[in-house]
């Protein structure tokens, strides 16, 4: 994926007489370089502050409480390698999401005057990118297809680990459990493989089938899978967040903080999909198209449409606020329900255990460990980790 992408930025970006410096300045003319919106309001799509502190507990959702991703933590034998392939993960990121965004800014400067979706050319702005590949590699025979089988690379290694993530959790959590009441003994291997199989084919299905409706959506498919992220992971990264910092907060209050949390989410994510609309749109010219019969429009003539009704404002919050926005119900209901239940004594509940909860003792002796068994042969150094995994978590 990285050199598909990157042959796209180079190849654009040779093509554009000018050259990286003519590219720079026809979309900052356009005013789409706009790195300092510091304007507060969560109603606002794009901001500084959306995309910094939405940005932080979106992706803390991905990278601290999705079951997929925390699976794969549990593959190495060591924390310690664990940290090191979230750092290697954290560059590679931020490399991809640089070359994304040239991507676009590519895209823009070569078709800064003949909007593609105004003339025609594309029917949807995720056909841009397919469009532009043609159009810069169409030449060159051979890349079109390597970037193609670059993207469906990262999909499918990326789906599959989704698909079995999903699958373990539903064969350990719902079907051995459920098999073990009415059977009465355990699940056997062999039939716990060729359910968890199916499982996968099931939801992989499911998953292609949600993908067809996606172009009944008026966001597009990033905005999409960012909500979704923030949806349904806000509320699980706040009931474990809860449950690291809270030394009140009981299994009472946590499920109850979860599932308002998940309610409330839901309510805004569904009405912010059915009243979404395009605003804030930069003006677009059809100018500079060929092959183009229909009037063109004025390059100082904004395309930005009238005033339309958007529906409630509360639908209207910034999908990078979803986490944030469930984290916050999860903790004042959580903690809330919890005080309650303990001064009113409705249920026996045990207190969380000192080791559960966050310390920063705890990271700073994992810390002085990690340095102190850095040159430990790896038998011992497995054998003290395990120990540490026992005193400390």
């Amino acid at each position: 994926m990285f050199a598909g992408l990157l042959a796209i930025v180079i190849k654009g970006t040779a093509d554009i007489p000018g050259g990286f410096k003519e590219l720079w300045n026809r979309v900052d003319r356009s005013g789409r370089l706009d790195f300092f919106n510091f304007d507060p309001n969560p109603f606002t799509r794009h901001t500084f502050w959306t995309l910094t502190i939405g940005a932080f507990f979106t992706n803390l959702t991905v990278y601290g409480s999705n079951q997929g991703t925390i699976q794969r933590y549990l593959t190495v034998k060591r924390w310690q390698n664990a940290s090191k392939a979230l750092m290697i993960n954290l560059v590679g990121g931020a490399l991809l999401l640089t070359l994304t965004c040239m991507s676009g800014l590519v895209a823009y400067a070569k078709y800064y005057d003949c909007d593609l979706l105004g003339s025609k050319k594309i029917a949807r702005g995720e056909q841009l990118l397919p469009y532009l590949v043609m159009d810069v590699l169409g030449k060159l025979h051979g890349l079109p297809g390597l970037f193609v089988a670059t993207i469906y690379s990262a999909a499918l290694s990326t789906i599959s680990g989704g698909m079995n993530s999903l699958a373990a959790v539903c064969i350990t959590d719902f079907v051995k459990p459920t098999y073990a009441r009415f059977s009465g003994h355990f699940m056997h291997e062999d039939l716990a493989t060729k359910i968890t199989k199916g499982l996968a084919l099931f939801f992989g299905t499911a998953a292609i089938g949600l993908a067809y409706l996606c172009q009944y959506f008026g966001n597009t498919i990033l905005q999409l899978s960012l909500s979704i992220f923030g949806l349904l992971g806000g509320p699980l990264l706040g009931v474990i967040s809860l449950g690291m910092f809270v030394k009140k907060a009981n299994w009472v209050g946590a499920l109850s903080g979860l599932i308002l949390s998940t309610i409330a989410n839901l309510w805004i994510g569904i009405g912010g999909v059915l009243n979404a609309k395009p605003v804030g749109l930069k003006p677009l010219t059809t100018e500079g198209c060929t092959n183009f019969n229909r009037t063109t429009i004025s390059p100082f003539v904004s395309t930005t449409q009238a005033p339309v009704d958007l529906g409630p404002t509360f639908y209207r919050m910034s999908y990078m606020y979803y986490s944030l926005y469930a984290c916050l119900i999860t903790f004042f209901f959580g903690i809330i329900v919890s005080i309650v239940v303990e001064k009113m004594k409705w249920i026996k509940v045990e207190p969380i255990e000192p080791k559960y909860l966050a310390n920063w003792k705890i990271w700073h002796n994992n810390r002085i460990t990690q340095i102190v068994t850095k040159d430990i042969p790896e038998e011992e150094d497995i054998e003290l980790n395990e120990k540490e995994e026992i005193v400390y978590f």
